[in-house]
């Protein structure tokens, strides 16, 4: 776990944090849109301390739990 966030709550995170919805996030892991939900209401918000998804993801970046790896990581799949 890093600070907190295990392995699922930051693969969601850098999912949201290149665009994905929370629908094609469930997909991408093959997980139910309603436990993705569950992670961001119950496990990554409170857990960082943001008010929503858009401030988890700015938290996890200045906490150090994204980088900018995990952005470029999208753009070389784009490419």
């Amino acid at each position: 776990m890093s600070g907190g966030l295990t392995e699922r709550q930051l693969d969601i995170l850098r999912l949201a944090a290149n665009g994905h919805t929370d629908q094609a996030i469930a997909h991408q892991l093959g997980i139910s849109l309603h436990t993705v939900r569950d992670q961001w209401r119950w496990g990554i918000k409170p857990r960082l301390g943001a008010i929503d998804r858009t401030n988890a993801v700015a938290l996890a970046f200045a906490a150090g739990h994204l980088t900018a790896a995990d952005l470029l990581a999208r753009q070389e799949h784009a490419a």
